[in-house]
């Protein structure tokens, strides 16, 4: 009995990613920071995850992030990514960790975002979550932002909503596959990162 082929991966993007961090005290991480800027692109989008790291491989860990910015100007993004003092309060500035490579890649029913930096190479199945509380039989959004963020961090409301061409692509559903780039174009877009070793 012969083996089913494995389809191809599509390419939907590739481009350039750095990892920053925001230091909380030495040799701690406040948050990490993706940003992402495609090949043949000025666009910078800046993804924020609630964590610390990247969910692990070998323990197919699931995480939450939503994309806080999309900048057109390299020195927007430097001014964002910048220290600012808030009266009383500080928030430092965003450190780089690592860059790399990425792309974007369809495959069978889902997208993966596959990373490669200092030679490693990291593998998530990248999905969007529905903007919409009654997806979740829910009233209204949960807070998860601000449970999980200083509002100093923060450039957008989580979630947003997405254009009406988006929203309807979800139907009933409480997550949408990242079949097309133009999710990551939207501040707001919630996202969940599962790790996998292909």
């Amino acid at each position: 009995m012969g083996h089913a082929l494995e389809r191809p991966r599509q390419l939907l993007e590739s481009g350039t990613i750095s990892f920053l961090s925001r230091p909380q005290k030495p040799d701690d991480t406040e948050r990490l920071l993706l940003v992402l800027q495609p090949d043949d692109s000025s666009v910078h989008r800046v993804i924020a995850i609630a964590r610390k790291r990247l969910p692990r491989a070998q323990k197919h860990e699931r995480f939450w992030g939503y994309v806080d910015l999309v900048l057109y100007d390299r020195r927007d993004l430097d001014a964002a990514l910048g220290a600012k003092i808030y009266g009383a309060r500080a928030l430092p500035a965003a450190v780089p960790v690592a860059s790399g490579d990425y792309s974007l890649e369809w495959h069978d029913d889902h997208a993966h975002l596959v990373t490669l930096d200092l030679e490693r190479e990291a593998n998530y199945i990248v999905t969007v979550m529905n903007p919409d509380p009654l997806a979740w039989g829910l009233l209204e959004p949960p807070s998860l932002q601000q449970e999980l963020f200083d509002e100093l961090e923060t450039h957008v409301s989580v979630p947003a909503p997405f254009p009406p061409r988006l929203q309807e692509r979800f139907g009933n559903r409480r997550y949408a596959q990242l079949d097309t780039p133009e999710w990551l174009d939207h501040p707001g877009a919630e996202l969940v990162f599962i790790a996998t070793e292909s």
